[in-house]
């Protein structure tokens, strides 16, 4: 065994969060404080399905990395491989991570497959996860097969509350209607708010891709969703037509600036383009692959939302702060600030995690809180209350310019929502900043524990997720650590980065 191991698993501090999301969801509405809320808080796929009881999204599209960069031929139930490692991340992980500060409340998991031996994995990874939490803040863990299969809603349940729009929640009583809640995610929504956002050229497809052609000898003998690249049909013709229309916009457009999807999350849809080749190269992989795959998800059941439109926006120039703003917007008062965190971005603009200082929230709060109540007064009046994430670039203060914009906006818990619930958990202890991020590791959740034995004993890392791939032989877990001061927590993350694989969303 490595000399840095430790023979004892590490005794873990209990942790108590300084608030709880199932605590701010009933200040946020005092309507439906006394009202049993269950929290959906899984990932969603609309490339394929996540198992046989978790179908693709075909309604509420989204935009991920594998809908955007992975071959269309690979987006088959036949990639069973891509398929379980989204399963893992998407079904345990993520939600894990948010289910760590939901408090006393009940959060729906849904099994990875139908086998007993894995349910029973699924559920001690995630009960092993929060028995590092005090058992006042742990969640109520109810296991389900598929999100059309949560149990005693309208009995025991009186709403459900969730992460995103998974088509199959359409059924229940939910804390907002999803084509609502789909719609204040948008690119387009973004744009169009009033908020302070850069400028921006919306592309609309109208009308949705008719059904396979039955002429077609290439519908005829696929069954793929995905329109076929030797299709001769009226869906062929379709989706050239519009497809040339937005990479017609795109290369017209003069440089810099920004591409977005309609919907996505983890970073991906986002496009920075700077030069000629850049805009060259992301033309050719919409011509080749993301429009084909985009546009054929365009149906009579969703053209109405417009998933397929395209927004090119302003690059803003010249930033000199790259800032996460996290808090929960309220039914009739003040929204609730949580923090400011610094986003940590890798070079896909993927978010791969984020840091904060505790000791710079006040002066962060005094500049940031009057954009967070426009953006807020923004959102009631479209009936929403809730998590908020607002990931917003600062520039150089300039006479008649607005030196903060929102690039983005994720109503929705986001990666970073962890951090200002641990500030007592860690300033307790000395630790003035905190970041949380995603690793992959070789081996089991024990065998890192002792790795890490006395970070974990003094109350420096948590482990917020974590999934053990028996099949992969790895782990992906998230992470929160915390250090002295921001150059301490930085060596502190270099120490495990060094010793682990990143893994985006």
């Amino acid at each position: 065994m490595d000399s840095q191991y430790r023979t004892e698993l590490p005794e873990l501090p209990l942790i108590t969060l300084d608030t709880t999301l199932s605590e701010l969801y009933r200040k946020a509405s005092p309507r439906n404080a006394h009202k049993n809320i269950i929290q959906v808080l899984c990932g969603v796929n609309s490339g394929l399905e996540l198992n046989s009881n978790f179908p693709r999204n075909a309604k509420y599209l989204y935009q991920d990395g594998p809908f955007n960069s992975v071959p269309k031929k690979e987006l088959t139930a036949d990639n069973t491989e891509l398929q379980r490692s989204l399963a893992i991340k998407y079904l345990s992980l993520i939600p894990q991570r948010d289910a760590f500060i939901c408090g006393n409340a009940k959060v729906a998991f849904f099994n990875l497959d139908e086998s007993s031996e894995a349910a029973k994995h699924d559920r001690q990874e995630v009960q092993a996860t929060i028995e590092a939490l005090d058992p006042s803040q742990r969640p109520q863990l109810v296991f389900c097969r598929g999100p059309e299969m949560i149990p005693d809603v309208d009995e025991k349940t009186d709403l459900v509350a969730y992460k995103l729009a998974v088509d199959g929640l359409q059924k229940y009583p939910l804390t907002i209607d999803l084509e609502t809640h789909w719609f204040l995610n948008t690119k387009a929504a973004l744009a169009t708010s009033g908020l302070p956002t850069p400028s921006a050229k919306i592309i609309e497809i109208t009308g949705y891709s008719p059904p396979p052609d039955t002429r077609c000898v290439h519908c005829k003998a696929s069954e793929a969703i995905y329109i076929q690249s030797g299709c001769v049909g009226n869906r062929s013709l379709w989706v050239t037509r519009h497809k040339q229309e937005i990479i017609e916009a795109i290369g017209k457009h003069p440089l810099p600036f920004v591409v977005k999807n309609q919907q996505s999350f983890g970073g991906a849809g986002t496009y920075v383009i700077t030069t000629e080749d850049e805009k060259r190269e992301l033309i050719t992989d919409f011509d080749k692959e993301v429009l084909p795959k985009l546009l054929a998800h365009v149906t009579v059941v969703n053209h109405h939302l417009n998933p397929a439109t395209i927004i090119i926006s302003d690059m803003v120039k010249d930033a000199i702060g790259d800032y996460g703003i996290t808090f929960f917007v309220t039914e009739n008062d003040d929204p609730i600030f949580l923090a400011v965190s610094q986003q940590m971005i890798d070079d896909n603009s993927a978010w791969i995690g984020s840091i904060i200082n505790y000791q710079e929230q006040d002066e962060l709060k005094a500049r940031f809180v009057p954009i967070m109540r426009q953006t807020a007064a923004w959102l009631r009046k479209h009936g929403y209350y809730g998590p908020v994430g607002a990931d917003i670039l600062e520039t150089a203060p300039r006479d008649g310019e607005n030196n903060l914009n929102i690039v983005d906006l994720n109503v929705r818990t986001s990666g970073s929502l962890c951090l200002p619930l641990l500030r007592r958990h860690f300033t307790s202890r000395g630790l003035h900043c905190a970041s949380s991020f995603s690793i992959a590791v070789e081996g089991s959740r024990a065998d890192f524990l002792r790795r890490w034995k006395e970070d974990f004993e003094a109350g420096r890392m948590c482990i917020l997720s974590w999934y053990e791939d028996r099949t992969a032989g790895e782990s992906l877990a998230d992470l929160a650590v915390g250090g002295e001061g921001e150059e301490e927590l930085k060596q502190g993350i270099d120490k495990v980065r060094a010793m682990t694989k990143k893994v985006t969303f």
